[in-house]
């Protein structure tokens, strides 16, 4: 097992066209509703986990690629600055701005987690009698007790989960109903027992290795749609048709709101950021139970992840071409310029425009298309019929 570009590369392609497979996917609210959303998850989770182990295996079988390949990896190992530093190629300077990338951002993304932990934590708990009951409930209908900690405060317009460990749900300052403050209550706590901020924190890591690459922020983009998705399922899968329509209207009140820009990446609001999104759970939501889930297309798409994830790990593409200086020297053995002819050792031949040019003793698959005579006169009266 070692570090290698080419296997790198093959990973890239694979899970990219996976994720634009996935967007393509989960672009239809029906399909959404006849499939297992944690399914889906855990095997996006572990094609993912991929990326993070770019590395080619002794087993992994090599596919030759003579196209695309050879030329990228010239661009790759074109020497740079060779007068001051002898051994630097461009790769090395993409593998810097790569980790300068990584660092940038890591610090970017912490400090902004900080300055949001720490304006938090300067808030109060908000200990109101209606909020503790709400909660309550809420733990009663989960069996267990999470110790939530409660805050509003004017940081925020949406409400939100934070807290990986010690689970914070925060509200905004803005009148909420008894039911309001339920839906939300209820769908931020779904969040924490899903464990959907820890997928979030995972996927978050990966766009920060890769920021380079456009897709991991589909990716990214997708998997908050699957969480919210089903977070929304497991709320309203109990609820009559008038509950799903208030849910629904909460829903749109809580959209209207503008996001701070000081929110962490590391948090879960309530509201969706785009109007598709907001469509698709409208739909699924009052779609209801009028969908069942479908165990053939489960099927289907357990066996497509275990695919990729089995693509990924055991084939790996690398450049083939040959060296101009060496293929100056080689000879491609054609019909259309070669032939054979049995010669009195058992062996054969190798004739190349009809003069001799080497013996050999069995026939190789390189050139088994090779028409075979039984002496000169022969090759030569057939040769020229050609």
């Amino acid at each position: 097992m070692f570090l290698s570009p080419a296997a790198l590369i093959t990973i890239l392609l694979i899970i990219n066209l996976s994720v634009i497979l996935l967007w393509l996917f989960l672009k239809s609210h029906r399909r959404i509703m006849q499939i297992s959303l944690s399914t889906l998850l855990l095997g996006i989770l572990l094609v993912v986990m991929r990326l993070l182990l770019p590395m080619e295996f002794a087993f992994q079988q090599t596919i030759r690629e003579k196209n695309i390949f050879p030329s990228l990896f010239l661009i790759l190992y074109t020497p740079v600055l060779e007068f001051v530093a002898p051994g630097i190629y461009v790769y090395h300077v993409i593998l810097l701005i790569w980790i300068l990338g990584i660092l940038v951002l890591s610090m970017k993304n912490l400090l902004c987690h900080m300055r949001f932990l720490y304006l938090i934590k300067r808030e109060a708990d908000l200990y109101d009698e209606k909020v503790k009951n709400t909660i309550k409930k809420i733990e009663d209908l989960h069996g267990k007790s999470s110790n939530f900690k409660i805050i509003m405060t004017n940081k925020v317009s949406v409400p939100m989960y934070f807290g990986l460990f010690r689970p914070i749900i925060i509200l905004p300052m803005i009148e909420l109903s008894d039911q309001e403050l339920y839906y939300i209550l209820r769908h931020e706590s779904t969040h924490y027992y899903n464990n959907d901020l820890w997928i979030k924190l995972f996927v978050e890591f990966i766009c920060i290795i890769y920021w380079w690459n456009p897709f991991v922020y589909i990716l990214k983009h997708e998997v908050d749609k699957i969480l919210e998705i089903r977070v929304d399922m497991d709320v309203t899968k109990m609820f009559d048709e008038s509950e799903k329509v208030n849910y629904l209207e909460c829903l749109i009140r809580i959209a209207k709101e503008t996001a701070s820009p000081e929110i962490s990446s590391f948090s879960l609001p309530f509201d969706s950021r785009t109007v598709s999104v907001l469509s698709q759970r409208f739909h699924i939501v009052l779609a209801g139970a009028e969908y069942k889930k479908s165990k053939v297309k489960n099927m289907i798409l357990l066996v497509s992840m275990i695919f990729v994830l089995i693509i990924s790990s055991f084939v790996v593409f690398e450049p083939y071409s040959i060296n101009p200086k060496d293929q100056e020297k080689t000879l491609e053995l054609t019909p259309e310029n070669a032939y054979l002819i049995v010669n009195a050792d058992n062996g054969y031949d190798v004739y190349v425009n009809n003069e001799y040019f080497a013996t050999v003793t069995t026939i190789r698959d390189s050139y088994s298309n090779l028409s075979i005579y039984n002496n000169f006169e022969e090759a030569l009266l057939n040769e020229r019929e050609k």
